[in-house]
């Protein structure tokens, strides 16, 4: 495993891969990892009743099909009012990601 570790640090081709992955340090960067990871996660705390009483009420209102039971099933699993600590820590490992070569610059500029 380490081997395997030791390959992917050294090759370019993935660290340049990587680097494509990384969301840029622009406002839309960080913009785009808080829209995707935090606020899901305070909409669901917060308004997680009212969510899962119109999508009810919707599915009363229309046809019995394989997708609104879908919908009813997936409504129960992701709008349950709990915070989802995996996706609030991948939120913050990504922002670490994108500033971590300014934490990096003043870990070495107090050496």
């Amino acid at each position: 495993m380490k081997e395997k570790l030791n390959n992917l640090k050294n090759n370019p081709e993935f660290q340049e891969k990587l680097q494509e992955m990384k969301p840029k340090k622009n406002i839309w960067g960080i913009l785009g990892v808080v829209l995707f990871f935090f606020v899901p996660e305070v909409i669901n705390v917060l308004w997680h009743v009212e969510i899962t009483a119109w999508i009810t009420e919707l599915i009363k209102s229309a046809p019995v099909t394989p997708m609104s039971g879908l919908l009813e099933w997936a409504t129960g699993k992701l709008f349950t009012g709990e915070i989802s600590f995996f996706n609030i820590g991948l939120g913050i490992a990504f922002l670490v990601w994108i500033f971590w070569d300014d934490i990096k610059g003043m870990k070495e500029r107090k050496k």
